[in-house]
């Protein structure tokens, strides 16, 4: 049986590359879809959209939308609420989830040190679709049908920042390993793997007109290799974002089921954040491959976008919220 590149996509990318859930270069912008303890952290109403077209032109190539909502509540604003659905499909599997985020933020000492503890609840669907693959035999029972398939999920952050550095500290999929998938999903999705996330930046101020904000991502799930972004950003009038990452994939330790000699997903990555109005945002990252995958597609583009609704009231929140 011979199958489409779709399907042979969707499986390389789950049992070569583990790491499951989806790939975000302007990840500091959509934070709390990576850790709940960023639920309401700016003390505003704030809403963003995303879009990531990965390894663009490679057919099954994964592509991931993403709606995050969130706003500060209570007493001096220290309880977020946020609600974060992500929609990722790789070949002919979908993966769509919902959490509602909640943190509450404790003011630590008198200079705007908080700390915020974060927990996330949700349902994560998984969608097979046999249709969309192509086999010599158009009747093949094993590709006839369209499979749907639910999971719940948890997730948990610490997020400490002020109005100079930030780190956090979060997991995701915290219910894979209660989950029996063999039964969900009738040995025909490939079971979760808790993912852990460390974060971490600092702001400097170069003169009155520009900062600077070095930062990373480490994203581990302790089956693949684990990826690391070196990020540095400038902010420029208080109003533009220009950015540089790379990303790489490292073996800090051993792990039976990754082959050290499969590509790694190394990748060079630009960002443009453009802010007016006050109120909106827009955002771009293109991501060039430093791995084989290059001469066969044409980078990864992502767009996002965000608003601002009640950016006028009195609040409590870090009097530059946007650093970070």
């Amino acid at each position: 049986m011979r199958f489409c590149l779709p399907f042979i996509f969707a499986i390389i990318t789950i049992n070569v590359f583990a790491q499951q859930d989806a790939q975000y270069s302007q990840y500091m912008f959509n934070t709390m879809v990576i850790n709940p303890a960023y639920a309401g952290y700016k003390g505003i109403f704030n809403a963003s959209l995303l879009h990531r077209d990965q390894w663009s032109g490679f057919e099954g190539a994964p592509q991931t939308q993403s709606i995050v909502i969130d706003d500060a509540w209570g007493r001096d604003d220290r309880v977020g609420l946020g609600l974060a659905i992500v929609n990722d499909k790789v070949g002919i599997q979908r993966h769509s989830s919902a959490h509602v985020n909640y943190a509450y933020r404790l003011p630590v000492s008198d200079n705007d040190d908080r700390l915020a503890l974060g927990l996330s609840l949700g349902v994560s669907q998984f969608m097979l679709n046999g249709s969309d693959a192509t086999t010599q035999d158009a009747e093949d029972p094993n590709f006839s049908n369209r499979g749907n398939y639910f999971v719940p999920d948890a997730r948990f952050g610490v997020y400490f920042s002020n109005n100079k550095l930030y780190a956090g500290i979060s997991g995701t999929n915290l219910l894979a390993d209660v989950v029996d998938y063999d039964r969900v999903g009738q040995n025909t999705i490939a079971k979760q793997a808790p993912h852990f996330f460390l974060t971490g930046g600092y702001l400097l101020d170069i003169n009155e007109d520009t900062k600077f904000k070095p930062s990373f991502l480490v994203k581990e799930d302790t089956k693949g290799p684990t990826s690391i972004d070196i990020n540095s950003s400038f902010l420029l009038k208080e109003k533009l974002w220009l950015g540089a990452s790379y990303r790489t994939g490292v073996n800090l330790w051993k792990k039976s089921n990754w082959n050290n000699s499969l590509f790694r997903q190394n990748s060079l990555v630009g960002v443009v954040e453009f802010y007016f109005r006050e109120k909106f945002r827009v955002g771009y990252a293109y991501d060039y491959s430093l791995s084989k995958l290059v001469a066969y597609t044409n980078g990864t583009h992502e767009i996002s976008v965000g608003v601002i609704l009640n950016s006028n009231r009195k609040s409590s929140a870090l009097l530059t919220p946007r650093y970070f």
